[in-house]
């Protein structure tokens, strides 16, 4: 996505990037697992750390100075910081000082190098610390007997300068090394800083039997965590404001610094990472960035003495990225209208919500401009949450909108390429079935779509129904039964049993269906189970309380103790794929998992050893067969990538725990 990239870095706005769905990894068995990253207040380094805390990681972090708030203050307020990041004050040149970093780690992600293209003393500031500080990782690495694997972040600097130069229809690859003598002659510091700390690097390895895997980034960039510019960032904004080029041959090897996070995650994860990876998203001249920045930028008076500069410069040799797309890294494509909603305005309802908040944020960093609709604009619990999201100050616009008042969404999905309809009230116990939600559910559904259907930009509505209308049918799920998209629940057996939240559920799908089939709307369903995972709004929601109970209490949400969960942020990566994926189409179950609350427990023991109250099922029997199951393959067709369940039950905890509702 260059062209976002290139946006984002010109106004330094820090988007999320971490969100797995954005990436498949491998899955592995990741929860207390602890990992050491070198050099964690880097440009590069920041971005593994908050990556790595995001998947249930515990980091250790090593910084220069712990005493530096520009080091330090970026780290400590990412998500997850608080429970799972431990900084420690390291020096490269000192011998012993990352032993207590490394202490217990399964993996050393080493960043931690001086960036510097000039120096008084190049010996002494730069290769120096390059050199002697890998190998003083490497010793300290090497006394840890639990170390599975160390990944250790070179550059293309160690890769472009050898005896053989590129030529026209050269194809770079990780057999490519630069030499240190040329280095050294053409006085290239920070290559053959590089250069010879990779060497070592391999050399140490080899000897001490270390499993070792390299990567070789390209120029890095993309948005910034750390509260500084680096060098990499500011030199590239020099080349924006001024022209004047950072390479000589005007060929820019760019990699988004979220896609080299990855990268360094799957070197590790993926157990048959080997040897080297060069991370080069896109071999471009200079000329095409130029004419990126015109087009984002048309108001920026420098960008016009380009105007006369043509972007069609044969490039001489290219980069290949075969090694690393074979590591599982899927590169942001050159054409971003591919990948994001740049120019696309969708619409989103009851946006306040546990799901829908997580929606919106998850499509602000998609870069769409989205209208919200909460019910009041005057509560700040509906809508602070919201404003405080990243790009909400550019792309999110709030409306005030009523489910029951026909026209009252009309304002808000003007203009809308899709409209997304999560409101609805979500009540069990109610004292008027038919005001409190069926009407609500029913009447709103119809008001959104009758809105939704004077629109002539909309493409697709996206409505959230639940696994509620799945569930409760003439046909009651049995031992070795696999409930999917055909199985629908009956709208008079759960007024006979009295399910009403169930059957709101069932008549608003259905009446979303039928008026969809009338007005030519091409609508696509989401059918999410009990949704958990770490909540954006401050209030409590019924599910994550219904959690919070059986935490604290032991007591079940649900007759036998059966639990169908989904966690929330893949809950809104589907209605998101839903939109976006042209097929896509009917319904689709978002069930992650189908688990007894024994083994919930027994997760949480395992996750938090300490908490007396889960010692209680440490001897339960998970092996009772579950009744039934809950089908995937429609929502990993769509493009979901579940969450595994410990991540999921983790984050939730932690959550809870970070927000004060849950004191364990």
């Amino acid at each position: 996505m260059l062209e976002a990239q290139l946006e984002e870095l010109v106004n330094q706005h820090v988007t999320e990037a971490l969100i797995a769905a954005e990436y498949t990894l491998e899955k592995v068995s990741r929860e207390m697992k602890l990992v050491c990253v070198t050099g964690a207040s880097g440009y590069v380094a920041s971005r593994p750390v908050k990556l790595l805390l995001a998947r249930g990681y515990t980091v250790h972090a090593t910084v220069h100075s712990l005493y530096d708030p520009r080091k330090t203050e970026h780290l400590l307020s990412l998500d997850g910081a608080k429970e799972r990041l431990i900084l420690f004050e390291a020096n490269l040149t000192e011998e012993g000082s990352f032993d207590s970093a490394v202490k217990g780690c399964v993996c050393v992600f080493h960043t931690a190098s001086p960036v510097f293209f000039t120096a008084e003393d190049p010996q002494a500031q730069i290769v120096d610390p390059a050199v002697k500080g890998t190998i003083n990782v490497l010793k300290s690495a090497a006394k840890v007997p639990s170390l599975k694997r160390l990944v250790f972040t070179s550059s293309t600097s160690a890769v472009m300068f050898g005896k053989k130069q590129p030529e026209s229809g050269d194809v770079v690859d990780e057999t490519w090394f630069s030499d240190p003598v040329i280095c050294e002659q053409k006085k290239l510091l920070y290559p053959l800083s590089k250069t010879l700390a990779e060497a070592a690097a391999m050399k140490f390895s080899e000897e001490n039997g270390l499993e070792l895997v390299t990567i070789a980034p390209g120029y890095v960039i993309g948005p910034l965590l750390q509260p500084t510019p680096n060098i990499s960032s500011e030199d590239f904004m020099s080349f924006i404001t001024t022209g004047k080029e950072y390479y000589k041959d005007g060929i820019y090897k760019l990699v988004d610094v979220r896609d080299l996070a990855v990268a360094h995650i799957l070197a590790f994860e993926n157990l048959e990472a080997n040897g080297r990876y060069i991370l080069v998203g896109y071999t471009i001249h200079s000329s095409v960035i130029v004419e990126i920045v015109e087009k984002l930028f048309p108001t920026l008076a420098h960008s016009e003495r380009y105007k006369t500069k043509k972007g069609v410069e044969k490039l001489h040799y290219n980069v290949s990225r075969a090694r690393a797309e074979s590591l599982g890294v899927m590169f942001t494509p050159l054409d971003h209208r591919k990948m994001s909603g740049e120019g696309k305005v969708v619409c989103v309802t009851g946006a306040s919500g546990f799901i829908a908040s997580w929606l919106v944020k998850l499509l602000l960093h998609r870069c769409y401009t989205v209208h919200a609709t909460v019910r009041s604009l005057d509560d700040p619990k509906k809508t602070e949450h919201l404003l405080a999201l990243d790009g909400a100050k550019e792309r999110l616009s709030l409306f005030e909108a009523n489910l029951t008042k026909e026209g009252s969404f009309d304002s808000a999905v003007n203009g809308c390429v899709c409209v997304f309809h999560t409101a609805s009230p979500v009540l069990v116990a109610v004292d008027d079935p038919q005001s409190q939600l069926i009407y609500p559910a029913l009447k709103g559904t119809l008001n959104v779509l009758e809105s939704a259907s004077k629109v002539p930009s909309l493409k697709r509505v996206v409505f959230t129904s639940s696994m509620a209308a799945v569930l409760f049918g003439k046909k009651v799920p049995e031992t070795g039964d696999v409930v999917d998209e055909t199985w629908y629940s009956d709208p008079v057996i759960c007024e006979q049993k009295q399910s009403w939240y169930a059957l709101s559920k069932i008549l608003a799908e259905n009446a979303a269906v039928k008026f969809s089939k009338e007005n030519e709307l091409d609508l696509v369903v989401i059918t999410p189970s009990l949704v958990i995972g770490p909540i954006l709004q401050p209030t409590l929601n019924l599910s994550s309380g219904g959690v919070l109970s059986l935490i604290e209490s032991g007591k079940d949400v649900f007759p036998g103790g059966l639990y169908r969960l989904a966690d929330v942020r893949d809950v809104a990566t589907a209605h998101i794929l839903a939109f976006e994926n042209a097929e896509a189409s009917g319904r689709y179950c978002m069930v992650g998992n189908v688990v007894r609350s024994l083994e919930i427990m027994k997760i949480l023991d395992k996750l938090y050893p300490n908490v007396d109250q889960f010692k209680r099922y440490a001897d339960g029997k998970c092996d009772e067969p579950l009744p039934y199951n809950v089908s995937r393959e429609r929502a990993e067709g769509l493009g979901v990538n579940f969450t595994s369940l410990e991540v999921c039950i983790k984050d939730t905890v932690d959550c809870l725990r970070e927000k004060g509702f849950l004191k364990i």
